[in-house]
């Protein structure tokens, strides 16, 4: 179990003032080791009676954490917490008392559910994170920690919390999840949403083959991935990543297996790191399952901590494109991102964007440069709702005249979604989500010019 002494020292912040000292006869009566209900004394219930709420509350978390969580569990259960705050404050004190009788799974779902109600709770946040960690739920531990690191007062707990989830992965090197979702869609195909062309070549318009048109569909998506990861000495860490991919809709002639693979040699910074690897991927054709396209290259990436609340991260590939029936898509592709994460507190952060992609195919006509921004939002919302916002433009312009519609070609592809998460509903260790995008690519071609509409309904780690 790697050391969690930073992450105690951020959350433990529940007040330094002194308990007055007649409740520290509470204090010292010994630990029970029977489940039952430990009855303080009069004189002790006199004590408790007259000091104010915020010292009960501070009595009954020392008395959670000190192996005396059954007198704890008593005191809550004859004198109920009042006021606004009273039901998370409750559902902490219980996950506490849950934690220290050993009920992990009782203790996460009362963590959860004060989160649920105001995701502002740090010190809660971090209770449950321990407790994930201590369950083996280390993506969703990782995601609470890396909010957590946000939310930190310096940039030393940040790093010190960072640090942490560098020990949970180094704990389990090999990690493996899989995901399945519903997936229907208005254009499965990125189909035209015109039925004709025009082509100067023919001097009228050309009515655009009906593969060619939008086509809607409801599919099944269901994917695996796999990764490891190692730590090599004080300065470097090698990555390793792969994905199967399968999408399976009721017209089987958008039906899609696909591969990914990646590793990566990283040099580790103080607050970040510099990365070179490999990439490649594969599409698979579904009826003979021969290798229809194959793509590989170089990948440089970095991560830097600007702060506790800023992040930028950026990659860039170079990478070799084939396609097995024909050679008018092979060539070559440079992609460039970039984004800078910035969180106000442990429940909001954004995200901005941009990019650069330069495409070289064979066929000039089907070259292109492109650019793009995009930004994000990330809230965590009352009664346990958490949403995910983001929207990107991209424009791409292509090299050559398209040979049909005789002008070339100029896209602006715009993209909107939202995917919201119940984080308090825990489903084996995976919470809903449901997501929608919206795409609309509009065209100087109209065989290029689409709109569609997409819902994704899975389950996710990441709550």
């Amino acid at each position: 179990m790697p050391d969690h002494r930073t992450l105690i020292r951020f959350a433990a912040s529940v007040g330094k003032r002194a308990i007055p000292g007649a409740l520290v006869a509470l204090l010292a009566i010994p630990h029970a080791e029977a489940a039952h209900p430990v009855a303080p004394s009069a004189q002790q219930i006199s004590e408790y009676e007259s000091v104010d709420e915020t010292q009960r509350i501070k009595l009954l978390i020392h008395l959670a954490r000190s192996g005396q969580q059954d007198l704890a569990a008593e005191l809550l259960r004859r004198y109920p917490l009042s006021g606004p705050h009273a039901q998370n404050r409750t559902y902490f004190i219980q996950g506490l008392i849950m934690k220290a009788d050993g009920n992990l799974t009782g203790a996460v779902k009362v963590f959860r559910a004060a989160l649920a109600n105001d995701p502002r709770l740090t010190l809660v946040r971090a209770e449950l994170a321990q407790t994930l960690v201590a369950l083996d739920e280390d993506d969703s531990a990782k995601h609470h920690l890396e909010l957590l690191a946000s939310e930190a007062p310096t940039q030393a707990e940040a790093d010190g919390i960072r640090s942490y989830v560098d020990k949970i992965d180094e704990k389990s090197p090999y990690k493996f999840s899989f995901y399945v979702a519903a997936a229907p869609s208005t254009n499965v195909n990125n189909g035209s949403g015109h039925s004709t062309v025009y082509s100067p070549l023919f001097g009228s318009n050309l009515t655009i083959s009906d593969n060619g048109r939008k086509q809607s569909g409801v599919g099944v998506l269901a994917g695996v991935n796999g990764a490891f990861q190692r730590r090599l000495g004080n300065d470097f860490s090698f990555v390793a990543a792969g994905n199967a991919e399968a999408r399976v809709y009721n017209d089987s002639t958008y039906n899609t297996l696909s591969f990914s693979q990646s590793a990566e040699l990283r040099y580790l910074l103080k607050r970040g790191y510099l990365g070179g690897g490999a990439v490649s991927s594969q599409l698979v054709d579904d009826d003979t399952l021969d290798m229809s396209y194959i793509s590989y290259g170089p990948r440089v990436s970095a991560r830097l901590n600007l702060s506790g609340k800023d992040v930028v991260t950026g990659s860039s590939t170079y990478e070799w494109r084939d396609y097995s029936g024909g050679t008018s898509s092979d060539g070559t592709a440079w992609l460039n991102d970039a984004a800078w994460t910035h969180s106000f507190n442990s429940a909001l952060s954004v995200t901005l964007s941009g990019g650069y992609d330069d495409v070289k195919l064979e066929l000039a006509q089907n070259s292109y440069d492109s650019w793009s921004v995009g930004g994000g939002i990330y809230s965590e919302l009352p009664h346990g709702i958490t949403a995910n916002l983001n929207g990107e433009v991209k424009f791409s312009e292509f090299d050559d005249t398209n040979l049909l519609a005789g002008i070339v070609r100029k896209d602006t592809r715009y993209v909107a979604g939202i995917g919201l998460t119940k984080r308090d509903v825990n489903l084996f260790g995976f919470a809903p989500e449901i997501a929608y995008t919206y795409v609309r690519n509009a065209s100087n071609i109209s065989m290029f010019d689409y709109d569609s509409h997409a819902v994704d309904v899975r389950l996710t780690k990441d709550f």
